[in-house]
């Protein structure tokens, strides 16, 4: 069980991204907020769980733990890996340990290396944000011949969008400050919490948007028309991307819509955040990596990202944890989806955004007063799903007069009863004042 006191690091749920309560009991290295949660999770971690246990304590100094993925087996793998020097240059990580024996090639120069990601579920941890994970190919893997990757295929059960082929491997780093003050990239052992990290990068990348020659965050080595042709067609649900502040600012674009395929493993959460379900808007959220391009200004910056956190903010009435939301799981960019798989529009995501910044936050500050001014109940009633309608209608107005687009916005919520249409006119003079300061 995890441990109960204060001083302890928060770990967070590997399904949902939640402040977790405890951890695989077999394992014991992946974290979760609920049973249901662990449950839902089973369908990926099954396949590595089992085989950890062997692999906690490492044989000698000189080895690391890393994940394969052979392309012949339907089950991915822990190996440890040699490396006779630990700290590296970050464009040749797969130069410092014995690989190519493994990825079934002859020569080093026959392999691609990538950073491919941060570390996302480790985030929360102080100092872990460095993370960094490197997957290491065959480099001409989609035009020498190369099988499909079965373990992939299995992890992700058949969603995803890239055509991942031949052996795949996956080694972490993790920066760390030499005498001089800079920081150089250094190999550490995977865990089961980089492995769930991998589920969703493995089923998320190779977007493509029609219309547009964007095929990722993330400058793989592989061709774009490639990828372009090796596209699997499945039904199309649309997610919207929170830009960080940098990437904001440079491109212009806080909400940007893009489609995901049906069933895809970043939807693979049971519950939606619990301030996203009162309100009528079932949301999950999941992070998205920043472009190659921005990285460096953005991680500069801190990654920050003003707004998503008020996604996760609690709204329990009797817990100490009220009106806070936990530190660290909003860093850089983040997607946001509906959790029951309809599409999410922008103008949707960016009216609740605007409306737990500007009535309810607000509100909850108050009751945390050393003399209230407003009770909890208060800030409750709020958060439903009429309160949050009458907001979008009259912020859809007003944004109608600068922008041709909000015109043409959906309703948030499709009112049929007439008892629900009176309630919605009968909100008090107060509340729609608020809104429109």
């Amino acid at each position: 069980m995890a441990n109960s006191t204060k001083d302890r690091v928060v770990e967070v749920c590997a399904n949902c991204l939640l402040p977790a309560t405890h951890h695989c009991r077999q394992c014991g290295s992946s974290w979760y907020c609920s049973a249901k949660c662990q449950r839902a999770d089973w369908v990926y971690h099954k396949h590595l769980c089992p085989k950890f246990k062997d692999f906690k304590e490492r044989p000698d100094s000189k080895s690391v733990r890393a994940i394969f993925f052979p392309d012949d087996d339907k089950t991915p793998k822990f190996v440890w890996l040699k490396s006779n020097d630990k700290v590296l240059d970050a464009k040749c990580v797969s130069e410092k340990l014995e690989v190519a024996e493994l990825l079934g090639v002859t020569v080093e120069e026959q392999m691609g290396q990538q950073e491919v990601m941060r570390s996302l579920r480790r985030a929360a941890k102080p100092g872990s944000s460095t993370a960094r994970t490197h997957l290491i190919v065959r480099e001409d893997g989609l035009i020498d011949g190369s099988k499909p990757n079965l373990s992939i295929g299995t992890i992700t059960k058949g969603n995803f969008l890239f055509s991942w082929r031949g052996p795949v491997l996956a080694v972490l780093t993790t920066l760390e400050e030499t005498h001089n003050g800079n920081a150089n990239p250094t190999l550490d052992d995977m865990t089961m919490t980089d492995y769930r990290d991998l589920v969703d990068f493995f089923g998320t990348y190779g977007k493509y948007v029609e219309g547009q020659e964007d095929f990722g965050p993330t400058s793989f080595w592989w061709l774009a028309p490639v990828l372009k042709q090796e596209m699997i067609t499945r039904p199309q649900i649309q997610v919207v991307k929170i830009s960080c502040d940098v990437e904001q600012r440079l491109t212009g674009l806080k909400y940007n819509p893009f489609n995901i395929g049906e069933g895809h493993p970043a939807m693979a959460c049971l519950q939606p955040l619990p301030i996203t379900a009162s309100l009528g808007l079932p949301l999950i959220m999941r992070r998205f990596p920043t472009d190659d391009s921005m990285r460096a200004e953005a991680e500069a910056a801190g990654n920050s990202n003003a707004g998503p956190e008020l996604l996760l903010m609690c709204i329990d009435p009797k817990s100490q944890l009220w009106g806070k939301a936990p530190k660290g799981l909003v860093q850089g960019n983040m997607v946001a989806m509906r959790h029951d798989q309809e599409d999410l529009h922008q103008h949707h995501l960016e009216t609740l955004l605007m409306y737990l910044l500007q009535i309810v936050y607000p509100a909850v500050e108050e009751t945390l007063q050393p003399e209230p001014k407003r009770e909890r109940a208060e800030v409750l009633d709020m958060l439903h799903p009429s309160r949050l309608d009458w907001y979008f209608r009259v912020f859809r107005k007003e944004r109608s007069q600068h922008d041709e687009r909000w015109k043409n916005t959906p309703d948030l919520f499709h009112v049929e009863n007439k008892e629900a249409k009176s309630a919605l006119k009968q909100l008090t003079s107060e509340f729609e004042l608020n809104m429109r300061l």
